[in-house]
């Protein structure tokens, strides 16, 4: 699985790129080979401004599935990053175990039989 981590307005440092690796990976374990590509982006949205500002947005992307996307906003970005984590597992367990829809191909009923 392959995790792209961007920093917006700051610079990324390898503490936090192994802290979000490590709970991206973490958090789509049970979903084995099923999870083929995840971007995390970690954004300073109120820059110099202070306040609960710190945002951690992941975006990911499961095979046969909608895409996932969850986010977190904390006064902490380690805190904002285990939070999105949290809900992205949830949010992907939650579609893996969703019914898939598939399109119907039964010959006995072709579509709509009754022109418009």
């Amino acid at each position: 699985m392959l995790v792209d981590t961007r920093a917006m307005d700051f610079v990324l440092t390898d503490a936090l790129r192994g802290h979000v690796q490590s709970r991206v990976r973490t958090a789509l374990a049970p979903l084995g080979a099923r999870a083929q590509a995840v971007t995390v982006r970690l954004e300073d949205v109120n820059a110099d401004r202070g306040g609960v500002d710190k945002r951690c947005r992941i975006v990911a992307t499961v095979r046969r599935r909608p895409v996932i996307v969850a986010q977190a906003t904390d006064a902490d970005l380690y805190v904002a990053i285990d939070t999105a984590a949290g809900r992205l597992r949830r949010m992907a367990l939650r579609s893996v175990r969703r019914p898939f829809a598939r399109a119907r191909k039964d010959p006995q009923r072709p579509g709509n039989l009754i022109a418009a």
